[in-house]
């Protein structure tokens, strides 16, 4: 039986189109990742307006090479901070330069004076586990190593993602913590994927079936763990560092922003992670942007997206201020 569902934000609807995303399959997954991809040339327009300069460098990792994208102010100076952003897109499909742009990265490091690291780590199901996380620990241990060479200040380090890369860069912050890794400064988690169990309200209600029409559903989400975790990994017990909602504990984490749309599925887990850091003693900050669904910032004029960005600008010129 069909459970209410949080509205959409009439705003968001009227500007963007229904958008239905058809089930995922491994046909499916293998078609997406056959088309070529955009490489840097997707972001042409916004280096040209912005002026960023763009090289890579080339890490071993654990499951073969990784390929990490530096971005650099137009005027460089030592001991910058730095973001380092994870991509989207599930942990089965995307790339280093998806939401770059979109999120307003680009924006930030010349105005926030910070480089931007976006690492390519090897996506499921061709690694699964905690092999994702640890490519992405890897291209971090490689940046804080080097951040004399690369301009940074080691002490400032910010570890991001959105979406798949949100639940990575949760992930990467509990190895760092476990490990006795770099010492970052700040998490920001948008729209984070951190729970396989896929049984809170908001997973239930922005189901297929149970009419959800905007984003990806709970359906697409329940693919995409099947694919980094194997079947049976709901009843199973999957690593924290894969899977950080099963964390049982979020001590000792660095601060943290979170954020998710109150009509999205990662809404529920969102909240409960953040607070579950509170009940850890760290301190984080939470947003649940109405009417948003997952994906919604592809609404670039809508007063939520302006909303939802000004208020991660807001957070990272407090983070970078005290930092």
């Amino acid at each position: 039986m069909p459970i209410p569902r949080t509205p959409y934000d009439p705003e968001l609807v009227a500007m963007e189109p229904e958008q239905e995303f058809p089930p995922f399959t491994r046909e499916l997954l293998e078609m997406m990742r056959s088309r070529p991809s955009g490489g840097v040339e997707q972001l042409a327009a916004e280096l040209a307006r912005t002026g960023v300069r763009h090289e890579e460098r080339t890490v071993a990792g654990p499951s073969g090479e990784i390929t990490l994208s530096i971005f650099t102010p137009r005027v460089p100076r030592p001991g910058m901070p730095a973001l380092y952003s994870i991509h989207g897109g599930g942990m089965i499909a995307g790339d280093r330069f998806g939401g770059l742009a979109e999120f307003g990265f680009l924006d930030w490091v010349n105005e926030f004076g910070m480089v931007l690291i976006s690492p390519e780590y090897h996506l499921a199901p061709a690694v699964q586990g905690t092999a994702l996380v640890e490519d992405c620990y890897t291209g971090l241990t490689w940046v804080a190593d080097n951040a004399g060479s690369l301009g940074i200040d080691p002490a400032r380090i910010i570890l991001g993602g959105f979406s798949g890369g949100g639940g990575l860069a949760a992930g990467t912050a509990l190895l760092a913590r476990d490990l006795g890794g770099p010492a970052v400064l700040g998490q920001l988690l948008i729209c984070p994927q951190l729970d396989d169990r896929g049984d809170t309200v908001s997973a239930r209600q922005f189901s297929k079936e149970n009419g959800a029409s905007r984003g990806l559903t709970t359906d697409h989400i329940r693919f995409a763990w099947d694919m980094v975790l194997g079947e049976g990994h709901v009843e199973g017990s999957p690593s924290p560092v894969a899977v950080p909602a099963r964390a049982p504990d979020l001590s000792g984490l660095p601060q943290a922003y979170l954020d998710a749309g109150s009509a999205e599925p990662f809404r529920d887990e969102t909240v409960d992670y953040a607070s579950r850091i509170w009940a850890g003693g760290g301190q984080a900050e939470l947003h649940i942007w109405a009417g948003g669904w997952h994906g919604f910032e592809t609404a670039a004029k809508a007063k939520v997206t302006a909303a939802a960005r000004a208020a991660r600008e807001s957070w990272m010129r407090r983070i970078l201020a005290a930092g």
